[in-house]
């Protein structure tokens, strides 16, 4: 091979990899943003009991732990 033709592939596998890893990181992120919302769906069908035997709390900005032996529920609901 050529040094010429060498460089050209080098390029062009150089970009096509570029690619590739952006759009496997795009897939990762959307892929990650579903998982979330699949779980969001599922803890809101949750009663409030039962959050809390899976130790969650319900709070205004989204869910929280619950750790009975520190603070209780009233701390967390803002």
């Amino acid at each position: 091979m050529s040094l010429e033709i060498d460089t050209v592939f080098r390029r062009r596998a150089h970009n096509r990899s570029l690619f590739l890893t952006a759009i496997r990181t795009l897939a990762a992120g959307v892929q990650l943003y579903l998982r979330r919302r699949s779980t969001e769906r599922a803890l809101a069908r949750l009663s409030n009991q039962e959050l809390d035997d899976i130790g969650l709390v319900r709070t205004n900005r989204g869910y929280r732990e619950l750790h009975h032996d520190r603070l209780g529920a009233s701390y967390w609901n803002d």
